[in-house]
């Protein structure tokens, strides 16, 4: 297993190369939550690479125009009309369901979706719905999104279509021996319970979502009708290490960090683009370029892939559907559509 110093040096200075040219010419990509930082470079790494309708969601008309205009300078496409600005609010189920609706009724086909959007909050909020800010963006929300298209991108996709998650690598350190039996969701939402490290806390819970629908993306012979994949770019200098910036000292061990050991959002969404070029049989892979399958897989056997963490992905699992099942009924005919 490598030591942090070697994954310090491999995540910043080892980056993974780009596809040739070309390589995504016709194609149609929409990725969350890019006004800035990952989703803003992956968005123009896919026009670079030929894309020919990059949609950029953003919760600010203003602040997703601008970073259309700055993609567009970067790229050399101005007034090409590529990329087209989404606004997307993640922090309420209802605007969420407004997008996809929008989504759908306006674009016909699709063949990338990345789900960048997330939030990251050092103390703790109370969401609108009842859940803890950075659980409601990063969990139930991005669940709603992907299984309300998870259908649309099936047919729209023609069954070539990529749905990637962007997770972190820190979900591998969660430790969910003190989580409760049931009802975690809740539990995680109460200020008492609220952790630090809730930010890897939701990126596990995202971790099993994504685990959950690269299940659902199967067709009865257990081929993918669309193609899975949570990611990690690993470590990347962006604007969520804002977050942490709420003194100067705090700034300068920011700063310090960013400098020394992450790479730059460029570097970071090469992976991005990557992990939206894997094959059917890596459907449900969790792709990073700083880690070997085998050496996640030991980090994770605990809180994932041991039965300890099978028996919590399938509660949490369990959670997130009865929540949106109450909202939202047709959440369940795309989860069991043998009961429409």
């Amino acid at each position: 297993m490598l030591r942090m110093p070697q994954i310090i040096f491999r995540n910043k200075f080892l980056l993974p190369s780009l596809p040739p040219p070309g390589t995504f010419k016709d194609k149609k990509v929409l990725i969350t939550g890019a006004s800035g930082g990952l989703g803003l470079a992956a968005a123009v790494h896919y026009v670079n690479l030929g894309a020919s309708l990059v949609i950029i969601t953003a919760r600010d008309a203003a602040k997703g125009e601008t970073a259309k205009a700055s993609i567009e300078a970067q790229t050399g496409t101005v007034r090409k009309g590529i990329v087209k600005v989404m606004l997307l609010d993640m922090s309420t189920l209802a605007s969420t369901k407004s997008f996809a609706d929008q989504l759908k009724s306006e674009i016909k086909d699709i063949d990338i979706v990345l789900l960048n959007a997330g939030a990251l909050n050092t103390t703790f909020h109370l969401g609108a719905e009842g859940y803890e800010q950075t659980i409601q963006v990063t969990v139930l929300s991005t669940a709603l999104l992907a299984l309300l298209l998870l259908p649309w991108m099936k047919e729209a996709g023609k069954g070539r279509a990529h749905l990637a998650f962007v997770t972190s690598g820190r979900h591998r350190i969660v430790a969910i021996d003190t989580w409760p039996e049931e009802n975690v969701l809740q539990w995680l939402s109460k200020e008492e319970n609220w952790p630090s490290s809730m930010y890897a806390t939701a990126k596990l819970l995202e971790q099993y979502v994504a685990n959950e629908i690269a299940k659902l993306a199967l067709n009865a012979y257990g081929v993918p009708e669309v193609i899975v994949n949570p990611l990690c770019p690993g470590m990347v200098k962006s604007e969520l290490g804002r977050a942490y910036r709420t003194n100067y000292l705090l700034s300068l061990a920011v700063d310090l960090f960013s400098n020394l050991a992450m790479k730059t959002t460029e570097g970071g969404a090469r992976t991005l683009v990557l992990a939206t070029m894997t094959t059917p049989e890596e459907n449900g892979k969790y792709y990073t370029n700083y880690q070997s399958d085998d050496d996640y897989k030991l980090a994770v056997q605990h809180n994932i892939l041991g039965p300890k963490g099978q028996k919590m992905q399938a509660e949490v699992w369990k959670e997130v559907l009865a929540i949106l099942e109450e909202k939202f009924p047709e959440v369940k005919e795309i989860v069991h559509p043998a009961t429409k």
